[in-house]
């Protein structure tokens, strides 16, 4: 019976949180712990348990290719961090103009969670800094899905079908970053 904290399954630690959201949410961070977040309404800790142990065989897949891979977790050095903000330049300042969407200032920090982030009020684009370790088209994927907020600010079918015109293909790119 799981509990709010470090739970244990076949060795591997499970963290445990409840949260104000709407889903039962499952993560593995770049250190190899398994996140699991069960909302405060609407399921309990034993859902979040039974959820996590439907997926139990990616969780186990998933945290070994990334703990195989040393090359995600390594730190960024400065030359690395030079390089993307020389690709961010380049895609960001193309893409602003392909799409119509002029003055979008961008920045570039240390995220946990996600690759990027946009406030459409402000029209500030924030990317995340370990980027510099994921391929050129990937990069291209968190810029165009960035300034697409622009337009729409959720992830709802008209943010999905404006990615379909902008970026066709991009289903797939998702799918590759979140499988890192």
């Amino acid at each position: 019976m799981f509990r709010t904290g470090v739970n244990f399954i076949d060795g591997i630690a499970v963290e445990v949180v409840r949260k104000r959201i709407r889903r039962i949410n499952l993560h593995i961070g770049r250190d190899g712990l398994v996140h699991l977040s069960v909302p405060f309404w609407g399921a309990t800790i034993a859902e979040g348990e039974a959820f996590l142990r439907s997926k139990w065989k990616w969780v186990v897949e998933t945290r070994a290719r990334m703990l195989a891979n040393p090359a995600a977790r390594a730190p960024v050095t400065p030359e690395m961090r030079v390089a993307l903000m020389g690709l961010l330049g380049e895609l960001h300042g193309r893409w602003a103009l392909m799409l119509g969407e002029p003055c979008v200032t961008w920045g570039l920090r240390s995220m946990k969670t996600l690759w990027g982030s946009c406030n459409w009020r402000k029209r500030h684009v924030t990317y995340n800094l370990d980027l510099a370790h994921e391929p050129r088209e990937l990069v291209e994927y968190v810029v165009v899905h960035e300034l697409t907020h622009l337009r729409v600010p959720n992830h709802g079918p008209a943010f999905r079908a404006l990615m379909d015109v902008r970026l066709p293909g991009w289903r797939l790119l998702r799918r590759r970053l979140r499988h890192l």
